[in-house]
């Protein structure tokens, strides 16, 4: 099961226990506590969904979300898991109907700029090596998942063949080109451990430039 897949399972599962958590009692309020703590969870569940799913915060399925979840219900916290069980039907239909940029793209984005993260931790600590490995990784994986999203595939294709390709496609420009191929040369020579074929300033570059393919790979029709 891939993960978008997954994701809409979790969509599935949310909305069928949404659907029975959102009615109260006769007098409009929780069940019983054990209603209120089911109501509580379902609703940090998903928050927690939808976030991973719309990453800008600006959204307005997001705000939405945000905004339900922030109040405090009380007795009739059942409410808040209607409305976001209704917003949750909704995302997904958009999702199935590709409104939303692709999942499987936005996950990986966001794991990309975890170990971004740490590379630059690495960086700022002069630990050249150990973010010259990360950001290599980081910077291949990112460059090949750009061409895979022109339906293209990337088996067995150096980085350089990637590149070429890129800016043949105008996904690149010749400049971003030139950089990419340096960058290309750091996860290189790192993964081969040949520390001492760059400089700690390349590995900076390196780090720069995934930032904004990572950008590129989020809006893949740019």
């Amino acid at each position: 099961m891939g993960i978008k897949e997954k994701v809409r399972k979790k969509f599935e599962d949310l909305i069928n226990e949404g659907d029975g958590l959102k009615y109260g009692n006769k007098n409009g309020q929780i069940r019983s506590d054990q209603h209120r703590q089911k109501c509580i969870g379902w609703l940090t569940s998903s928050q927690n969904v939808v976030h991973l799913v719309v990453s800008n915060p600006n959204n307005p399925y997001r705000t939405s979300i945000d905004k339900i979840c922030s109040i405090d219900r009380g007795y009739c916290v059942h409410e808040s898991v209607g409305e976001v069980t209704v917003i949750l039907k909704l995302l997904m239909k958009d999702i199935d109907l590709g409104l939303l940029y692709s999942i499987e793209t936005q996950m990986r984005a966001s794991v990309f700029d975890d170990f971004l993260y740490h590379a630059k931790k690495y960086a700022k600590h002069k630990m050249k090596n150990e973010a010259g490995v990360i950001a290599g990784v980081v910077f291949e994986d990112t460059l090949r998942n750009i061409y895979r999203n022109m339906g293209k595939e990337d088996k067995d294709k150096k980085l350089d063949f990637l590149i070429d390709e890129l800016v043949k496609a105008g996904k690149l420009t010749p400049i971003k080109a030139k950089r990419a191929k340096a960058a290309a040369h750091v996860r290189t020579k790192a993964t081969h451990a040949q520390w001492n074929e760059f400089e700690l300033e390349d590995v900076n570059a390196t780090i720069q430039l995934t930032e904004e393919l990572i950008i590129l790979m989020q809006n893949p029709d740019n």
